[in-house]
């Protein structure tokens, strides 16, 4: 048991440079263009909800971090979905960079304010 726990930790951390290579091939943790279709609007509440989960994330990874196997838990168990959340914020900041969204789009927009000024219609 002891050896396959090590043999998995030694695995994820060998395939952890993987990960940096991601903006030159597609995004394995996020579908592609998932984003797209929002509005700036939209995209700004989702970057704030996503930051949240982020935060939440890294707290629970440097709390087990302190522990005894708290690398193997992180590895296993945070690691995942801390992935995902980043290239959720990847896609979300690309996708409010290629709208033009207002500097703004780290707080979401006060209910009923127009950014764009236009009639609602999504970009």
């Amino acid at each position: 048991m002891r050896t396959k726990l090590g043999i998995s930790a030694l695995l994820a951390a060998s395939l952890g440079g993987c990960s940096t290579s991601l903006n030159t091939i597609s995004d394995p943790f996020v579908a592609p263009a998932k984003f797209q279709f929002l509005r700036c609007e939209d995209i700004a509440k989702r970057l704030v909800a996503t930051q949240a989960r982020e935060q939440e994330l890294r707290g629970l990874m440097d709390r087990a971090s302190a522990s005894t196997g708290g690398s193997a838990v992180n590895v296993l168990v945070y690691q995942p979905d801390y992935q995902t959340v980043q290239s959720e914020l990847r896609q979300l900041h690309e996708a409010a960079e290629e709208k033009q969204c207002p500097g703004g789009t780290h707080k979401a927009e006060p209910k009923g304010a127009d950014p764009r000024g236009d009639s609602g219609k999504p970009h």
